[in-house]
């Protein structure tokens, strides 16, 4: 008798089917999801670095306001790292700028820019917020300022006595040598030639000749001063200490509205908008830039007086200054006026900004 019973093969085959199809949508599933995660990863580590990037150029630029109100801040940065948090669409960057190489004389300062950004919107979900760090090595590049003569006197100086210099050759021994001093064409030197330089005293057609924007200085505060007077009060124990010691970083801006007598020897650099009075032993290492005449009584000889740069009549650059109501600087008894490109570069450091080198920026700075 034949068995007409057969077992049914469709139902596994169909069950087999299914789970492979099953397998291959979840296979799928699963790599569309692993691609859409290394797209996201992709992305957020992008906008990571465009936001190290950011925090970057925005410090470079902005260092002054985004430091302000720290208690480490200084304007030329120190030993100890300056370090602020900028937030940006998307993120924030924490960055920091250490110190490599201290300013020295001439010589800038060398420090790195490091920025981290951190991507804190956008992440795929599940996976951590995406980290770029950035570098750049950078200078702080004092301010130039041109120096024609140990003491350029646009308004003529008139020498009464032999006693002293009015020197134009380098105390600090790197630069070149200038003019002892500096007068306008029309006869400007007065008295006894104590002059040395090169040329012992020189002339200039104008006072255009002076590459300092006076204008800006007196009315739009082109230089932001440490202290003003009237109204301040004068440092005394930190000015003498620093004029006696070379070694000395206190070079503060001192801008004077209207006349004033040197109260006592010191150093950094002093704008006068009238006349300035210096008496008796007192001297200044740095630069020293008066509006009227000068009249110098008699600085010590063994101190070198002056040591910077000395330019006086400077308000013959305005357009209000009328001919005859400025007279010429008059220097008595012993008078030391020297030039020093080193007292020069320290007076006109806080001046300065960060200028980054070129070929010295990577997004590969190890962090630990």
């Amino acid at each position: 008798m034949l068995n007409n019973q057969r077992r049914g093969f469709a139902i596994p085959i169909a069950v087999l089917v299914i789970m492979v199809l099953t397998i291959m949508i979840a296979g799928g599933f699963s790599l569309v999801s692993a691609e859409r995660r290394s797209v996201a990863d992709q992305k957020s580590q992008i906008g990571a670095f465009r936001i190290a990037e950011q925090g970057l150029e925005l410090f470079l630029v902005r260092r002054d306001s985004l430091m302000a109100g720290k208690p480490t801040y200084t304007r030329v940065p120190g030993a100890v790292p300056d370090s602020v948090v900028i937030t940006v669409p998307g993120g924030y960057a924490e960055v920091t700028l250490t110190r490599l190489r201290p300013v020295r004389g001439t010589q800038a300062g060398l420090y790195v820019v490091r920025s981290r950004g951190v991507e804190t919107q956008g992440a795929y979900a599940g996976s951590p917020q995406a980290v770029r760090t950035v570098a750049q090595y950078a200078l702080w590049q004092p301010a130039g300022m041109q120096v024609l003569a140990g003491w350029t006197a646009l308004t003529g100086i008139q020498v009464n006595g032999g006693a002293g210099t009015l020197g134009g050759v380098d105390l600090c021994g790197d630069s070149a040598t200038r003019a002892g001093v500096v007068v306008p064409f029309d006869d400007g030197y007065g008295g006894k030639t104590i002059a040395v330089g090169n040329p012992p005293i020189d002339t200039i057609p104008s006072p255009d000749s002076v590459a300092i924007d006076w204008n800006g200085i007196v009315n739009n505060n082109a230089i932001q001063a440490t202290l003003v007077f009237p109204g301040a009060a004068w440092p005394l124990a930190q000015m003498t200490a620093s004029y006696a010691d070379t070694s000395s970083s206190y070079y503060p801006i001192i801008r004077v509205n209207g006349d004033f007598v040197l109260p006592s020897s010191g150093t950094g650099m002093l704008i006068v908008t009238g006349s300035l009075t210096v008496n008796g032993n007192n001297g200044w290492r740095g630069v020293i830039l008066v509006g009227n005449d000068i009249t110098s009584n008699g600085v010590n000889g063994t101190i070198f007086g002056v040591r910077g740069a000395t330019v006086s009549g400077l308000n013959t650059k305005l357009d209000t200054y009328v001919p005859g109501s400025i007279d010429e600087s008059t220097a008595n008894g012993t008078k030391q006026y020297h030039y020093s490109s080193c007292e020069v570069a320290k007076a006109t450091t806080t001046m300065g900004a960060l200028v980054t080198l070129r070929n010295t920026w990577v997004d590969n700075w190890v962090e630990y």
